[in-house]
């Protein structure tokens, strides 16, 4: 899947400053997402997998959980 994002977005997250395959986006409309990369590139011509879509605080504590679930002992 091809990601729509607003301008600055996506951002890669990183767990203890290690990266991960997740990145927060937001799309043109505001929602925000946080999405599994399946194949590097641009939000044109990588390949994403969507695994939240909503506000901003509920992403964000949607990322926190993916990352600890995906990288257990990353974080504190």
């Amino acid at each position: 899947m091809k990601l729509k994002s607003a301008r600055l977005y996506p951002i890669n997250l990183s767990a203890q400053g290690l990266p991960t395959n997740l990145c927060k986006n937001m799309t043109p409309d505001g929602k925000f997402q946080i999405v599994r990369v399946l194949k590097a590139g641009g939000p044109e011509e990588g390949d994403f997998e969507i695994l939240y879509e909503g506000d901003e605080h509920g992403a964000n504590d949607f990322s926190q959980k993916q990352v600890a679930k995906d990288f257990p002992g990353l974080l504190p």
